[in-house]
């Protein structure tokens, strides 16, 4: 039984093995209480209609490149014509037999020799025969049209790719702009408990003339605010959530685990600039736009050279055909066009322009995604020294609020000085999670565009 089993796994192909997994790994997940950055990922390439659409180009571009290596098979087809003439094919001699029969002395040739006005063909007729034509010489324009359909095909695979990477930025984007607005939740709901509770101990200072009515109105219309924020923050989460789910193609996921990993810079800003330029997908698509090009000046070259190919037929019917006695026959034919008004030489001369003009496009590509790629090194330096900077700035925060606080219950400072401490201490933690999340797009962006993807996926 397990031979069968293993035998009948053999004979899956490749894309329908990792068809089953994808479908497992979404039925699993589905049920899971929450997903993370990496599974989200792999649900998304299965469910998202982009990757999909995507990806039925590739198949579609698969199936073109069969159908180009068909050129250099022979076609074999069925052909067949009745016709209907509207007279008879005949030749008169009866002019000759009277002339042969005056040398003969004949009284009446007519009567002696017949009617000589021959029927060489009827007027109704009809024939079918079995076709086969093969090229054998193109001017290398089959061997041409074969490896562009070689390049084309790798062109479908790098646009599936880079489509690929853009729905996964936006994931990283999405996935991580959720985490912040959970992170600001969180901070929100600190920040509500602290006034409340600042807000009761006002109120209560107030009602044993501890303190004036003023410092309550401070206490209430600061927990006016922070409940208002707290609510805003909660939007955010759910349209995050709502954006992540419709990215991935899924909406019974419960939460989505993530988290801000501490920001470090891994590499020099040289290394990722020579990985950009070396595993970026748009530069493979320029590369292999230079190829396609290339191979187009190879076509109108092409057209220098004569066409030879070897044809056959045989006859399978035929109605009405005296003349045609033979079964079958076969032949060999030469095109070979010798002028044409100078077209060849213009089609050469624009298909190496072509080739310039992607070699332009390279060479600005090129210094774009350098520049590009130091704009994000730079971003991911600048959000770490804010980072770094504003954890110093939390220590002494924590601190300040903690001495309002003891103050404002010791009588000797105010309920706006407490509800100022506390506001400073919540911005200043939110600027680090806001840093934490641009330091994390930066760096998720950069590592994707290199190529990295897996290796992002994984820290996270």
């Amino acid at each position: 039984m397990k031979s069968i089993i293993n035998f009948k796994l053999m004979k899956l192909s490749r894309i329908e093995l990792k068809l089953l997994l994808l479908l497992g790994l979404v039925a699993t997940f589905t049920n899971a209480q929450e997903l993370t950055l990496k599974q989200a990922y792999d649900v998304m390439l299965s469910k998202n209609g982009e990757a999909k659409a995507s990806s039925f180009e590739v198949k579609a571009m698969e199936e073109e490149q069969k159908a180009t290596k068909g050129l250099r098979l022979p076609k074999v087809g069925v052909s067949g014509t009745y016709l209907h003439l509207d007279e008879d094919i005949a030749v008169d001699l009866n002019n000759q037999r009277n002339m042969i029969g005056g040398l003969l002395s004949i009284p009446n040739p007519a009567a002696v020799l017949g009617d000589w006005n021959l029927t060489l063909q009827e007027k109704n007729l009809g024939f079918a025969t079995a076709d086969v034509s093969m090229p054998i010489f193109a001017g290398g324009k089959i061997n041409a049209a074969n490896k562009a359909s070689e390049i084309k095909l790798d062109l479908s695979e790098i646009h599936h790719q880079i489509k690929e990477d853009e729905l996964t930025i936006n994931l990283i984007t999405y996935f991580f702009k959720l985490k912040l607005a959970k992170e600001a939740v969180q901070l929100r709901q600190v920040v509500y408990d602290v006034i409340l509770l600042h807000n009761t101990q006002a109120t209560k200072f107030f009602e044993n003339g501890l303190i004036p009515e003023v410092e309550t109105l401070n206490a209430k219309v600061a927990l006016s605010n922070a409940n208002r924020e707290l609510l805003a923050a909660k939007k955010d989460v759910s349209l995050a959530t709502t954006a992540v789910q419709n990215l991935i193609g899924l909406t019974a996921i419960e939460g989505f685990s993530n988290k801000f990993n501490e920001p470090t810079i891994v590499k020099p800003l040289k290394e990722f600039q020579n990985d950009m330029l070396t595993e970026n997908q748009q530069l493979k698509t320029i590369e292999k736009n230079h190829e396609l090009a290339e191979v187009g000046v190879k076509v109108e070259n092409s057209d220098y050279f004569p066409k030879v190919g070897v044809f056959g037929k045989y006859v399978l019917w035929k109605d009405n055909l005296p003349l045609v006695d033979t079964k079958w026959f076969v032949g060999v034919g030469v095109e070979w066009e010798l002028f044409n008004g100078f077209q060849r030489e213009h089609k050469i001369k624009a298909s190496k322009y072509k080739i310039a003009q992607v070699e332009e496009i390279d060479k600005q590509a090129r210094l774009n995604l350098t520049t590009y790629t130091e704009k994000l090194y730079n971003t991911m330096e600048k959000e770490l020294e804010q980072y770094e900077s504003l954890n110093a700035d939390e220590i002494f925060a924590e601190k300040l609020k903690f001495m309002r606080t003891r103050a404002f219950e010791e009588g000797t400072g105010t309920s706006l000085e407490v509800v100022d401490a506390t506001l400073k201490l919540s911005e200043i933690q939110l600027h680090k999670i806001k840093a934490l999340y641009e330091y994390t797009i930066a760096y998720g962006e950069l590592m994707v565009l290199t190529g990295k993807t897996t290796t992002f996926l994984n820290q996270n």
